[in-house]
């Protein structure tokens, strides 16, 4: 891979079906000094978000795939909230460019670019078209002070797998539709050079850019603390207008009590009627 010399050591690793690229990548936090790898699978047969949802990878139709690394406890500015924007924005920069070489091939006009959702959602045309999932353990055999990260992305790519989703080639003739294997040749780089960016410089350095995306800036939100299983059930805790991302990847929304900052450990957002 392109960028391989970036990550000494990086391994890469390709399987037909994993029920969970995340899971299988967890568990191997606690081999003899586990290294960076980058691992995919055709299909997972129990893929899944935040908070456990479900999301489906169908073999040719999406793409899944995970990157593990140890990494130092001080070495994510701004912890996985913000790393979570970072990895978004670098998979949607590259698949606009993707679906922007396809459009140019057909005679066509350049593509709607991709939104950002935050907190982990990449958006096409109001629907989800794929997602992030960040977790983190300690590790029996790792140094002192690191921890096991998983960065994990799920992607439709060919067709919207679950209802009322959206996919890559969505607007695409069918000549011009790219495979999941063309899209994992351009995201899987992106992903480790925005990665490597982010520990470098963090997040301010990519805040507007991410506000160019940012599909919840200026719409009336909703916003639940997460203190049940499923923390929709209950009323929602706070509601306003979002106004955007700090430097640290917070989201910003202003209540009735003023403008307040939250992390992604601490809410789910979802559109909220005014």
């Amino acid at each position: 891979m392109a960028c391989q010399a970036d990550w000494p050591g990086l391994s890469v690793e390709v399987q037909p079906e994993l029920a969970s690229t995340n899971t299988t990548l967890m568990a191997r936090a606690d081999e003899a000094e586990p290294g960076p790898v980058l691992l995919t699978a055709a299909s997972q047969t129990a893929g899944r978000g935040r908070q456990g949802r479900q999301w489906a990878a169908r073999a040719g139709d999406s793409l899944a795939f995970s990157l593990g690394l140890p990494v130092a406890l001080d070495a994510i500015p701004g912890g996985g909230s913000a790393l979570s924007l970072a990895v978004g924005l670098a998979v949607a920069e590259a698949l606009d460019a993707l679906r922007a070489e396809r459009e140019r091939s057909t005679g066509l006009g350049a593509p709607q670019p991709l939104g950002l959702k935050w907190p982990n959602d990449l958006w096409l045309e109001g629907r989800k078209l794929g997602g992030i999932l960040i977790e983190a353990r300690s590790g029996a055999h790792l140094p002192h002070g690191y921890r096991w990260l998983v960065i994990g992305v799920g992607l439709n790519v060919r067709a919207a797998v679950l209802p009322g989703t959206a996919c890559v080639a969505e607007g695409l003739p069918a000549s011009a539709r790219p495979t999941a294997g063309e899209a994992w040749t351009a995201v899987a780089p992106a992903l480790l050079q925005g990665v490597r960016a982010f520990v470098r410089h963090g997040f301010a350095s990519l805040q507007a850019a991410y506000a160019e995306r940012d599909v919840l800036a200026g719409q009336p939100v909703a916003l639940w603390t997460r203190t049940g299983a499923d923390p929709l059930a209950d009323a929602p805790h706070a509601s306003g207008i979002a106004t955007g991302v700090d430097g640290h990847g917070a989201l910003l929304v202003h209540t009735d009590a003023g403008l307040r900052a939250w992390s992604s450990g601490d809410v789910t957002v979802r559109p909220h009627a005014s």
